[in-house]
Formats: structure tokens, sequence, C-alpha cells
């Protein structure tokens, strides 16, 4: 019976819990520069790099213009600059709009442009970005909130690829859904 109720009072929480957290605003993003680091199926906080838009070990990748993205906020957009410490070269990118598909788009690829104000021709979205509490998300033009990013394996097993709303539960593609936060891991990636 006593471990009936600890489920009905942890049931319980989780309910309240959920009703407080569906009438708080969204969050403003994080003044000053932030990481992003997903956590989700088994991945604990590999940090968002850019070589297009992965998450992972980026000393993996043979790109000197990979590196670990330090972001700001800018007017609901979160533009990308690299974190020279991370990186095995110099990159030569900065000032780059992190994206997802516009909502018209057949394609699910996240990555970052150099047009701060998204491109409705090239099916991107730079604009919507904010948190919810530490967790990023988008707000779409119906104010509604999405967090709808997963990621895809690639050859290397500490990288894979972002990516923004699956289409299918199938996930024989190995696609895993992740939550994107401002948070970094306790420990630094692949260490834990």
């Amino acid at each position: 019976m006593l471990a009936h109720q600890g489920l009905v009072m942890i049931f319980g929480a989780r309910l309240v819990l959920g009703g407080l957290l569906g009438t708080r605003a969204a969050a403003a993003p994080p003044s000053g520069q932030f990481g992003l680091y997903a956590y989700g199926g088994g991945i604990d906080g590999a940090q968002v790099f850019y070589s297009n838009a992965f998450i992972g070990d980026q000393t993996q990748m043979n790109d000197d213009e990979a590196a670990s993205v330090v972001f700001t906020a800018n007017n609901n957009a979160f533009i990308g600059n690299p974190n020279m410490g991370s990186s095995r070269g110099f990159p030569s990118w900065s000032n780059k709009a992190f994206f997802i598909p516009a909502s018209t788009s057949s394609s699910h690829n996240v990555g970052f442009t150099s047009k701060t104000s998204g491109d409705p021709d090239a099916g991107v979205d730079t604009s919507g970005f904010t948190f919810y509490g530490a967790t990023a998300l988008h707000l779409n033009a119906d104010n509604s909130l999405h967090g709808l990013w997963y990621v895809l394996p690639t050859q290397s097993k500490k990288i894979w690829s972002l990516h923004w709303n699956a289409t299918t539960a199938d996930k024989s593609d190995g696609h895993l859904s992740v939550t994107l936060r401002n948070v970094a891991p306790a420990q630094p990636f692949g260490l834990a």
C-alpha cells in the first residue's frame, strides 16, 4: 500500500508540475554568451558545434572550420561564433545565425547561415528562438513553443547531426530525440 501511495504522490506531483509549467511564459534568453548542449538518448551534454550543425566531439571532424559554438541572443535569433579554444585550426566563420527549417519546408536540417533575418526562399527560420528555463525552444508564428530537436548518427561514435521535427516514429534510421539546454554537463562530454 505504501508503495502505491508513493506512486500516486509522484504521479500527482508531475500533474501539478505540468500544470504549473503550462502557465509559465517563455524565459528571455540569457544575457551574454552561452553554449547549447544536447541531452537525451544516452547523449549527456554534447555541445552544438559548427561544421553545419552537429553535436559531439568536434575534434574528430577533419575540418579546420569545426569549433564548438558560443551563442549570443539577438532579437529572438541565436548568433554563433567559434569557441577558438575548442577548434583544431583557426575557423574563418563568425556571426552565423542558427536556423531550423521553415514550417513550409520539407527539410529537417538545422544549421547556420549568414542571413540573420532568415531566408524564406531558402526555407529557413532564424528567428523565434527562446528559452523555457534553460531549455532552448522555438516560438512559432501561432505563439506555440516547440522543442523538436533530434539527432542522427554519423560515422563517428561521438558525433551526431542535428535536425528538427522528425516526421516519423520509426527510429530505424537511428534518430534520437534530444533536448537542447544552455547548461553544460557536470563532466565534459565523453568523460562521464
